[in-house]
């Protein structure tokens, strides 16, 4: 399999200008965020499936133009995958035919661009090629769930966004799979407040939740506060000098 960082910016006017969204291989989407747009109408197209962590919207607002940029372009549905609560969320207060057509019914229900796949805790989806990708509960503002992507030999997990979740790495820990992490470190340790309060991550709670990790596994973080994306990852690593921390930039590629 191969990872694409579209997007992976934690907010606008800092080093990266894309919100979340990794392509796996060519036909599949982990969040929606601005970084769709870093791609060409010929690889939008080949989209197949969306799998949204949460709805927060530095993860979702590509899914709205992505649907109208290959809208008769595709002889079939982009299949969007999340929990029931996201997906009825974004069914209200986004596809609403006020912030924005509602897509499950254009050009019509029956032959619609878009097609709702709930997703259950756990589930697992077989995409083909030997890849598949399960979806796990985190600890954030809203209901998030993290997704396991394993191809035929390799896995990697991207929690989209997170605090503390034991219960996550006391399973991953055993999981001889899983060769990466992309995690988000929001805010830098003295805005521990801000990160307690919005359920993101600063160095000091990331390096203390991910102990029981191996330390072969790769963290690669995202969702880095503008203007403070040095002083996260130097923080970081300070707490955890043996821990492989890896700074994301869009337009980088990973193979599993």
């Amino acid at each position: 399999m191969k990872l694409h960082v579209m997007g992976c910016a934690g907010g606008i006017g800092g080093r990266e200008r894309l919100t979340t969204c990794f392509r796996v291989d060519d036909d599949i989407l982990l969040d929606a965020g601005t970084g769709v747009s870093r791609m060409e109408m010929a690889e939008l197209v080949k989209i197949d499936h969306i799998f949204l962590t949460h709805t927060h919207l530095d993860h979702v607002i590509g899914l709205a133009f992505l649907l109208d940029s290959v809208l008769g372009k595709r002889d079939k549905p982009v299949t969007v995958h999340a929990s029931e609560t996201a997906i009825a969320t974004l069914k209200t207060h986004m596809f609403n035919w006020q912030l924005w057509p509602d897509f499950a019914a254009i050009p019509t229900a029956e032959n619609a661009i878009l097609r709702w796949a709930p997703m259950a805790l756990e589930e697992v989806v077989e995409i083909g090629n030997g890849r598949t990708i399960q979806s796990m509960a985190v600890d954030h503002t809203v209901e998030t769930v993290s997704y396991t992507v394993r191809g035929k030999g390799e896995a990697f997990l991207f929690t989209g966004d997170m605090v503390s979740s034991p219960q996550l790495w006391q399973r991953l820990a055993q999981d001889v799979q899983l060769r990466a992490v992309i995690i988000d470190c929001s805010f830098p340790d003295a805005e521990m407040w801000l990160a307690k309060l919005s359920k993101h991550f600063c160095p000091q709670l990331l390096a203390e939740d991910i102990a029981p990790m191996p330390y072969q596994t790769r963290f690669l973080i995202t969702h880095l506060k503008p203007g403070q994306e040095d002083l996260i990852m130097q923080q970081l690593q300070g707490h955890d000098p043996k821990r492989q921390f890896t700074s994301l930039r869009g337009a980088d590629v990973f193979e599993f």
